[in-house]
């Protein structure tokens, strides 16, 4: 299990298992970008993720197995467009291989929504500097909310949405969000 930076006063959810409840999460993403039909590959059981695109109008399912191929249509499914559990070295392991996707062409688009300065490890270079196919970050200026009820404090990290995509060559790009 992994140390916060800070205790935020809520006991940890096994497993780092925070669903996106918070539905200008994926407004942000769609603000940015107009998604059509998308996966989320860590999702076994639904995310509010998938719930928020059917929500709005778009073409969007979940699957159980982030690396299972068979489980990926290509040509149908555009976007893999997930919040991967936080638990290393799974969530590096799940995005190289939704990079990995991309590059084989098996998908075209590819959003990972983490933590603001999860691409700052030494360690993930060639996800993000490296990466031909990095196209940048969403920076949400707000902090989504990850548990349901009455909150008693403000959440305490930021997070962006990482944006991969095809045919895209080196000019990385920012890009902000209000709530």
């Amino acid at each position: 299990m992994t140390t916060p930076y800070v205790h935020s006063g809520y006991a940890r959810i096994k497993g780092d298992n925070y669903q996106t409840i918070d539905p200008r999460c994926v407004d942000a993403l769609v603000h940015q970008f107009c998604p059509i039909s998308i996966v989320d590959v860590c999702a076994p059981n639904g995310s509010g993720i998938v719930d928020r695109f059917k929500e709005i109008g778009l073409d969007a399912r979940g699957v159980a197995d982030a690396f299972d191929d068979t489980l990926i249509h290509r040509y149908d499914d555009k976007w893999i467009v997930s919040n991967p559990p936080y638990v290393r070295p799974l969530v590096d392991n799940i995005i190289n291989k939704q990079i990995e996707r991309l590059e084989k062409g098996i998908v075209i688009n590819v959003a990972m929504l983490l933590r603001s300065n999860f691409d700052f490890a030494k360690s993930r270079v060639n996800m993000f500097k490296n990466n031909p196919l990095y196209r940048g970050q969403i920076k949400m200026l707000f902090r989504p909310i990850w548990i349901e009820g009455e909150q008693r404090a403000q959440p305490i990290h930021n997070f962006v949405w990482h944006i991969w995509q095809e045919g895209y060559w080196n000019n990385k790009e920012v890009w902000y969000v209000e709530e």
